[in-house]
C-alpha cells in the first residue's frame, strides 16, 4: 500500500481484456498504433481509437518524449487510453532516457491523480518492447517513479489501485522482484541515488522538467554545470567554484584564464569552458563582479544567457546552484527565469536546482518556491462551492474536472466550454460558420456518424447563422457533439491553411520559404503582451473602461505576411486617391475560439461574433465601442472574457450598404469601378463593411471583462476620422 486507501499491484494479464477505469499505451509520438501494445489495444477495441489519436495529433502536434495524449477506448473495457511516449534507448545517454521514462509517468500519475472519475490504472513496462529500454532499469524507475510521487502524500485523490501489468513472464517477474524490494523497506540502499530521493520537488512546464536536488554539484551527470565565479577572484575564491575546480582538474583553470583573456569585458558574464573530468561535456561559469550592487539584475541577466546557450549548444540538461546572495529574492528570479524560458521554447531540457545536502534551510526555500509555482500552474479545481481544505476529503458522488494550466484565459473558456457540454440534454446546436464549407465527405462522414451514435443531425443555414442541430440520448449526444467539434476544428484549419497559401501567393513568395514566427503551431506566435508606458495606451484602456469594458490585457499583433499583403492593398488605393486618407481605426469583438486565427490569416466573417448581416455578406467593423458593449450587454454573460480587435481598416469610397451586397456597389450607375465598402450611414457612419480579408489588419487585441459597477450609457467611444495613427507599446493591464 502506498497510501492509505491506495495499493499497488502486479499482474499477469493482457491488457486488451484487463477491467480498470485506465490504460496505459505505449505509443510513439505520431500516435501511429503499427504494432507491439499498440497495434493489440486497436485491434481489440476498435479503429476508431487509432481515428482519434489520428485527429489528436493533426489539431495538436506530435506528442513529446516523455508525454501523454487522452483518447477514448473504443470497445476495451476501460474508460479511457493514455498514450504515453516513452524514450526510444540507444538514441539518447542513459540519464536522459531515465529522466524522460520518469516524466512520462509523472504526466500519467498527474493525469489519473486529479481526475476524480478515475480509480483504477493499468501500466505496462513502457519503453521496455520496441524502444528497448532495458527491462529491470525500466521497472525499477517506474516503481521508484510511482513511490515518490505518493511519498509525501496523506491521501491520494481518488485513486484507489496502481496496477503494473504485463502477459510475459519476464516482465512481470522484473515488477514483482523491483516492488517487493522498493516497497518492502524504506530504504534502497547503495541502489536509489540522492537524485532519486528528492525527484518529487519536480515539476514540468512544456518541454521543461524542473528538479530541486541536494547534493554535489561538481558530481551532477548533466550536459552542464554551472559554476559561481568572482571577476577578479579566478576558480579559487568561492566554495562552489573550488569544488567544480578540484574535480575537474588544473586544465579547467588553464581554459578559463584563456577565455578569459579572450572575452571582452563587456560579454564577461557567463564564460564557457569543457567540463574535462567532470561528468558535463561544459562547465558555464556565471562572473560575478566585485562589488556588485545590482545583485537582481545581474542574476536574471546570468540565468537568461545561460538557458539561451542551452539552445545555442544543443544542450538538453543543465544543473545550477543557489547563485546569489539573498535566499529567497534569489530562488523567486531562479524560478521565474527557467519558467519563463520554459513557456518560450519548446527544446527539451531538464534543469536542476542543486542545494548541498547540509544547507537545510536553503532546501526549504526552494522547494517552498517550487510549491508556489506548482499551485500556480494548476489554475482552477472548478468545483464551486467545496471549500479547499475539504476536497481531499469530498465523496465523489458527482463527477469532477480538475481544470490545470498556466494560462487562466484558456482554463476560463474551457470551463466555459465544459459547462455547456455537461448541460446537454436530448439535443444541442453548434453555430459555427465552417459549417457552410463542409464538402460531400464531411457530410458523409455527418450521416455515418447519425448511425453510429444513434443521434439526429440537422443543417440549418440563415443569413448570418449556419448551425448543426443534434438530437439523441444524452450519452449518444455527447459523443456525437465531441466528434462534431472536432471535425469543424480540421475544416478551420483546412480553410486558414489556404488562405495563408494566398497570402503568400500576394507576397510574391515562395510557400515552403515559411518565416520562424509564421509557424500556425507555435502558441501565440504573433501576439506580444505590452507593458502600460504610454498615456497613449492609457488614454486607450479608459476608453474602453468608460464604455463598461474593464481591460484585462493588451497584446500587439505582429504578422509580416498579414502586413505585407495590407501594405499592398492601401498603396493601390491611396493611388487611386492621389494621397488621401483611405482607411480607419475600428474595433471588432471576436469570440475566443477564432482569435488565434485572426492574428495568424486575418479577419473573416466567420470569425467575428455573429450579427445581422443588414449591409451585406462581408466583414463588419465598428468604430465605436459603445455599440460593442451594448451587444455583449444583450449576449454574455458578466464574467466572460471579451476579445477586442482593434485593426486599421481601409474603407476608402463607401455608400451605404444592403442586405444583398456581396461586394460594393459601383461608384454611380454603370460604373466599372466600385466603392471600398459600405456604411450604415454615410453622413455619420459608425458601421463599416468591406468584403476582402487583405482590407483590414489586426493591430491590438484587447482582453476584457463586463464592468460591474461603471455606466457606459453617457459616454462613448469614437474613433476621428483621419488617417491611421500608429500607437506606440503599451502593456499588461494591472
Amino acid at each position: 500500500m502506498l497510501v492509505p486507501r491506495l495499493e499497488l499491484s502486479v499482474w499477469k494479464d493482457d491488457l486488451t481484456r484487463h477491467v480498470v477505469d485506465v490504460v496505459v499505451n505505449a505509443a510513439n509520438e505520431d500516435l501511429i498504433h503499427g504494432g507491439g501494445l499498440a497495434q493489440a489495444l486497436v485491434k481489440a477495441g476498435g479503429l476508431e481509437i487509432q481515428e482519434e489519436s489520428r485527429r489528436y495529433v493533426s489539431l495538436c502536434g506530435k506528442i513529446p518524449t516523455g508525454g501523454i495524449a487522452i483518447t477514448g477506448a473504443g470497445k476495451l473495457p476501460c474508460k479511457l487510453i493514455i498514450h504515453a511516449v516513452g524514450p526510444r534507448w540507444g538514441l539518447m545517454d542513459r540519464q536522459e532516457c531515465i529522466d524522460k521514462l520518469r516524466r512520462a509517468i509523472i504526466n500519467i500519475l498527474d493525469f489519473v491523480n486529479h481526475n476524480g472519475c478515475l480509480e483504477t490504472v493499468a501500466i505496462p513496462a513502457l519503453s521496455s518492447g520496441i524502444f528497448q529500454f532495458p527491462l529491470d532499469l525500466c521497472t525499477q524507475v517506474i516503481v521508484e517513479t510511482i513511490k515518490r510521487y505518493f511519498q509525501n502524500m496523506q491521501l491520494a485523490n481518488n485513486l484507489k489501485e496502481i496496477h503494473l501489468v504485463s502477459n510475459e513472464d519476464p516482465t512481470v517477474a522484473a515488477f514483482k522482484t523491483i516492488s517487493e524490494a522498493i516497497l518492502g523497506r524504506n530504504e534502497l540502499g547503495s541502489r536509489v541515488s540522492q537524485e532519486a530521493t528528492d525527484l518529487f520537488n519536480t515539476m514540468v512546464v512544456n518541454n521543461l522538467t524542473l528538479q530541486i536536488v541536494q547534493g554535489h554539484i561538481e558530481m551532477q551527470e548533466t550536459n552542464v554545470i554551472v559554476n559561481s565565479v568572482y571577476t577578479h577572484g579566478g576558480l579559487r575564491a568561492t566554495s562552489v567554484s573550488k569544488s567544480i575546480l578540484q574535480a575537474a582538474g588544473d586544465e579547467i583553470e588553464r581554459e578559463f584564464s584563456q577565455n578569459m583573456t579572450n572575452t571582452p569585458l563587456d560579454s564577461q558574464l557567463v564564460l564557457v569552458t569543457k567540463g574535462f573530468k567532470l561528468p558535463c561535456k561544459y562547465v558555464y561559469h556565471v562572473l560575478w563582479p566585485s562589488g556588485y550592487s545590482e545583485q537582481k539584475l545581474t542574476l536574471e541577466t546570468a540565468m537568461k544567457k545561460c538557458l539561451g546557450k542551452c539552445l545555442e549548444l544543443n544542450i538538453t540538461s543543465i544543473s545550477f546552484p543557489a547563485l546569489g546572495t539573498g535566499i529567497s529574492e534569489a530562488a523567486e528570479i531562479m524560478f521565474n527565469e527557467v519558467l519563463m524560458f520554459a513557456r518560450h521554447h519548446l527544446q527539451q531540457l531538464t534543469v536542476k536546482f542543486v542545494i548541498f545536502p547540509k544547507e537545510q534551510q536553503l532546501y526549504k526555500v526552494f522547494s517552498t518556491e517550487m510549491e508556489k509555482n506548482k499551485l500556480k500552474l494548476q489554475g482552477l479545481n472548478n468545483y464551486p462551492g467545496v471549500p479547499q481544505g475539504t476536497r481531499e476529503k469530498r465523496e465523489n458522488r458527482f463527477p469532477v474536472f480538475n481544470l490545470m494550466g498556466s494560462d487562466q484565459e484558456k482554463i476560463d473558456e474551457a470551463q466555459a466550454w465544459i459547462q455547456r457540454i455537461l448541460t446537454l440534454q436530448d439535443y444541442h446546436i453548434i453555430e459555427d460558420m465552417h459549417i457552410l464549407y463542409l464538402g460531400k465527405k464531411k457530410h458523409d462522414y455527418l450521416s455515418e456518424l447519425q448511425k453510429t451514435s444513434c443521434v439526429s443531425i440537422s443543417e440549418m443555414i440563415s443569413p448570418g447563422k449556419a448551425q448543426l442541430e443534434i438530437k439523441g440520448a444524452q450519452a449518444d449526444l455527447f459523443k456525437a457533439v465531441m466528434n462534431i467539434e472536432l471535425m469543424l476544428c480540421e475544416v478551420q484549419e483546412e480553410m486558414a491553411r489556404k488562405k495563408e497559401h494566398i497570402l503568400w501567393s500576394l507576397s510574391g513568395q515562395q510557400t515552403d520559404q515559411q518565416p520562424e514566427n509564421q509557424n500556425p503551431m507555435k502558441e501565440n506566435a504573433f501576439l506580444k503582451c505590452l507593458k502600460i508606458s504610454t498615456r497613449e495606451i492609457q488614454d486607450q484602456k479608459k476608453q474602453f473602461e468608460d464604455c463598461g469594458l474593464w481591460v484585462i490585457k493588451v497584446e500587439k499583433v505582429d504578422n509580416a505576411l498579414l502586413m505585407a499583403a495590407f501594405q499592398r492593398r492601401k498603396k493601390m488605393m491611396e493611388k487611386r486617391t492621389h494621397g488621401k486618407p483611405v482607411s480607419h481605426r475600428l474595433f471588432q469583438q471576436v469570440p475566443h475560439q477564432f482569435c488565434k486565427m485572426v492574428c495568424r490569416v486575418g479577419f473573416h466573417r466567420m470569425y467575428s461574433v455573429p450579427c445581422d448581416p443588414k449591409y451585406g455578406a462581408g466583414i463588419y467593423f465598428t468604430k465605436n465601442l459603445k455599440n460593442i458593449a451594448h451587444q455583449i450587454k444583450k449576449t454574455s454573460a458578466t464574467d466572460k472574457l471579451i476579445y477586442v480587435f482593434e485593426a486599421e481598416v481601409l474603407t476608402g469610397s463607401f455608400c451605404k450598404g444592403h442586405q444583398f451586397n456581396i461586394v460594393p456597389p459601383p461608384l454611380h450607375p454603370g460604373a466599372v469601378d466600385c466603392h471600398d465598402s459600405v456604411v450604415d450611414n454615410v453622413s455619420s457612419p459608425e458601421t463599416f463593411v468591406v468584403f476582402s480579408d487583405t482590407q483590414a489588419v489586426p493591430q491590438y487585441l484587447w482582453t476584457c471583462i463586463q464592468s460591474h459597477v461603471q455606466d457606459y450609457s453617457g459616454q462613448m467611444m469614437l474613433s476621428p476620422q483621419q488617417p491611421w495613427r500608429k500607437l506606440s507599446s503599451g502593456s499588461s493591464v494591472d
